[in-house]
């Protein structure tokens, strides 16, 4: 990949205080104890479109307290989870010794743009919340070290936040017609650590140049986060003020306007399924049809285009134009 190097976000701002932060306290004791596994809705909802199999090998990238390898051992499948912190790793082996009796768990603290893995060897591939987490250069890295580990029949399945769309227009929107809405609601922290926040067509655009088959789609999960949660927990950010609102009847009602193409500028949650030749893979199941994002990105072509290589990026392709479109709606 051609220009400057970055420095990837420091490994220690992953700390044992940003465990506690993003996952809420109960919510650790919860994994801490024996029995089933009751993942968040969003993680649950990435499960889901594993379509998890006894036997099936599984890498999460970005696994942190390592919810889904656990997940998936308790399920019949062999887990495997990466991830460059060190906080993360160690809870995640607090996880493991309670959760993985048959030694099914395996964890790995590496990076995720040079996978210590050889070509082929996953049925699937979860990203759950690491992609705004890595600088251009590192993501596209990632893609391509994803399409090399992929198994022919297997897929990816990804997770991220926020959609730019609801941060950088639709909240500076509300904001004018009630000023107690904040225009910008990430907090420093935020700002911080997520250092390449994506929309669907920039997010569209990358994938095609690494030569990843793709659909993306997005869904409303904060008021289901929220009915989760019930005030078990406090996270010390905006969190404590929303999910109150949305537990009860305002929630469904954005729940139920979040089907409509509106979706585009009031839903957070990006999911999508990667997978690395042709059509995609039989084991994927049907695809949630998404075509109001697939008209929004761009995405209506079904063919997997020829894989850009590396040396080959900074010459003006078409994602190239889409990812300067996207530098200009940055704020």
């Amino acid at each position: 990949m051609q220009g400057d190097p970055v420095d990837p976000v420091d490994p220690d701002e992953y700390s044992d205080e940003w465990l506690a932060s993003a996952f809420g306290a109960a919510g650790n004791r919860e994994l801490l104890t024996a029995g089933p596994l009751r993942p968040r809705p969003r993680a649950q909802r990435a499960l889901d479109l594993c379509r998890l199999q006894p036997g099936l090998r599984l890498l999460d990238i970005a696994c942190g307290r390592g919810e889904v390898p656990a997940y998936v051992c308790q399920h019949g499948g062999i887990g495997v989870g990466l991830d460059y912190a060190a906080a993360s790793i160690e809870f995640a082996r607090r996880v493991r010794e309670i959760h993985d009796q048959d030694g099914r768990l395996q964890l790995i603290r590496g990076d995720a743009t040079a996978l210590p893995f050889p070509d082929d060897s996953f049925d699937r591939v979860t990203m759950l919340d690491i992609i705004e987490h890595l600088h251009p250069p590192e993501l596209e890295a990632m893609f391509r070290e994803v399409r090399r580990v992929l198994r022919p029949d297997g897929f990816a399945v990804i997770h991220t936040l926020p959609n730019r769309w609801l941060l950088d227009i639709t909240y500076p929107l509300i904001h004018r017609l009630l000023p107690r809405i904040p225009r910008d609601p990430r907090g420093p922290y935020e700002k911080k650590i997520h250092v390449n926040e994506q929309d669907l067509p920039r997010l569209h655009g990358l994938l095609g140049r690494v030569g990843l088959g793709h659909r993306l789609w997005l869904e409303q999960w904060i008021p289901a986060q929220a009915r989760w949660n019930r005030g078990q927990d406090q996270y010390r950010d905006q969190r404590d003020r929303i999910y109150p609102l949305l537990v009860g009847v305002l929630g469904r009602v954005l729940e139920w306007i979040s089907l409509t193409p509106v979706k585009l500028l009031i839903c957070n949650d990006i999911f999508g399924i990667l997978w690395k030749d042709g059509p995609p893979p039989r084991a994927t199941g049907p695809l949630p049809r998404a075509w109001t994002e697939r008209l929004a990105a761009g995405q209506l072509p079904t063919h997997v285009p020829r894989p850009v290589a590396a040396d080959e990026v900074g010459r003006d392709s078409p994602a190239d134009k889409t990812d300067k479109v996207g530098d200009r709606l940055r704020p």
